[in-house]
């Protein structure tokens, strides 16, 4: 291309530089030799979040940034595809720095940019054929403590939430488990208890998106004799007081009502409890551990979620990532869960390469628990001693997939959408129609219309 054009090409891109910017999925961020942030995408805004004025200032973009983006400023070397993860997002992302050079070869500035590490991710490769390779026997991980061996994987992330979870393990700090459903956060909660101090002592653990709001309260506090009509002559222990000096476990804490919240606050600032129609004040030693797959900072700002007890409940957070971000675990588990099934019910079975290879490229929007019930699934269905991709339930693909080989007829979109999202509160909900309208957040009225609308009957 003849210089004049290639300049005034240059030119073109230089005005829209902003806007090409803007359309990229990556974070970017542009600092000077000063190592003062001069530019930032809008993806960078989204993810990381700015000050006012709408530009982060120096030392916002982390430790991890400052660092890299300090080394490529004075090293002038370029670094690629740098793995780490986030555990401020419970994200893990590939970064690479790329030095920017005058004409004297002096580095001026220095760009970062970030990328979920699932666009780079490569397949997992075998060393051998999956018909000769052992299936793996528990957790290999030698200086992690016995507590953990439930927890099967070896992936950099999971084993970060391990490290946090024997730390945090040595205190009677409370904590918060984030991640998307069938993540595992009940075998952290319960790993986190038999690796602390009050391993000897119960382990409670209650669900609190599966009790109705009416006995909620009774459940948790219990309940004094002749509190209500019906209740035991002996009156009832709640679950609070059974987890004494142990460790009790709050799963699916976005669940609960603001009113029961209320009771819930009082009772982790005080430390004591009171019955159901009783006026005794019990004091109570306990840890807690809660968890959620709910965007509570969301729920926070529409007041779903009293912020009180969401600073009381989230003093050390430990996010776990999901099974589609570590590969490689998704191998160790399908074995795992191969080696169990397969003693259950007295069958001697391989995994196919096509078959494991088609597991790790599947989007497992269900995690663990998702991959356990296809490998059950395939291990009664197998005709011999090969599980091969036939034999793998693999069938559901998350929604997105769907709708992006889906008509372009935006009300066939929309009601195929709406049908599946119906469906999943529903499955949720154990068919509760009641839990699923508060899932939902719709009338009755308009549930039963949808309902009838889509055959869901």
């Amino acid at each position: 291309m003849p210089y004049y054009q290639a300049n005034k090409c240059w030119k073109t891109i230089e005005k829209h530089f902003a806007t090409i910017m803007d359309l990229l999925n990556d974070t970017v961020i542009i600092i000077d030799k000063k190592g003062t942030i001069i530019y930032v995408n809008e993806e960078y805004k989204q993810q990381i979040g700015t000050k006012e004025g709408g530009m982060p200032n120096h030392g916002s973009y982390g430790n991890f940034f400052h660092d890299k983006l300090s080394e490529t400023l004075h090293q002038g070397k370029t670094i690629k595809k740098k793995k780490y993860y986030d555990k401020e997002r419970g994200h893990s992302l590939t970064a690479s720095f790329l030095p920017i050079k005058d004409h004297d070869g002096e580095t001026i500035a220095a760009v970062g940019i970030t990328s979920p590490i699932s666009r780079h991710q490569p397949p997992f490769e075998h060393p051998h054929t999956i018909k000769q390779e052992k299936a793996p026997k528990g957790n290999t991980r030698k200086d992690l403590p016995p507590g953990l061996n439930n927890i099967i994987g070896k992936s950099p992330e999971l084993i970060d939430c391990l490290r946090l979870s024997v730390q945090v393990a040595k205190s009677d700090a409370t904590v918060m488990l984030r991640g998307e459903t069938g993540v595992g956060k009940e075998l952290f909660a319960r790993a986190i208890h038999n690796t602390s101090n009050r391993h000897s002592f119960p382990f409670i653990a209650v669900n609190c998106a599966a009790i109705p709001d009416n006995l909620i309260e009774s459940e948790l506090f219990g309940y004094a004799s002749g509190a209500f009509t019906g209740a035991r002559t002996s009156g009832k222990m709640g679950k609070i007081e059974m987890a004494n000096k142990g460790t009790l476990f709050l799963d699916e804490i976005g669940d609960l009502s603001l009113n029961t919240q209320v009771k819930l606050l009082r009772f982790v600032q005080e430390r004591y409890i009171e019955k159901v129609g009783g006026n005794e004040q019990i004091p109570i030693d306990v840890r807690i551990i809660t968890a959620t797959n709910r965007n509570l900072e969301q729920m926070l700002e529409r007041g779903d979620f009293r912020t009180d007890l969401y600073y009381r409940l989230n003093v050390i957070p430990i996010h776990i990532p999901p099974l589609r971000e570590r590969p490689g675990d998704i191998t160790l588990l399908s074995h795992h869960f191969l080696d169990y099934y397969g003693k259950k019910y007295g069958r001697n079975l391989t995994f196919s390469r096509e078959a494991i290879e088609s597991l790790q490229g599947h989007p497992l929007p269900g995690n663990v628990r998702e991959l356990k019930n296809i490998i059950e699934h395939a291990v009664i269905l197998c005709p011999d001693d090969t599980i091969r991709l036939q034999q793998l339930n693999l069938g559901v693909v998350c929604q997105q997939e769907k709708l992006d080989h889906a008509s372009l007829d935006l009300n066939q979109a929309i009601a195929k959408t709406e049908k599946t999202i119906i469906q999943r509160a529903l499955e949720k909900a154990v068919n509760n129609k009641s839990k699923a309208i508060k899932y939902l957040g719709i009338s009755r009225g308009a549930f039963y219309s949808k309902i009838k609308k889509y055959n869901l009957i």
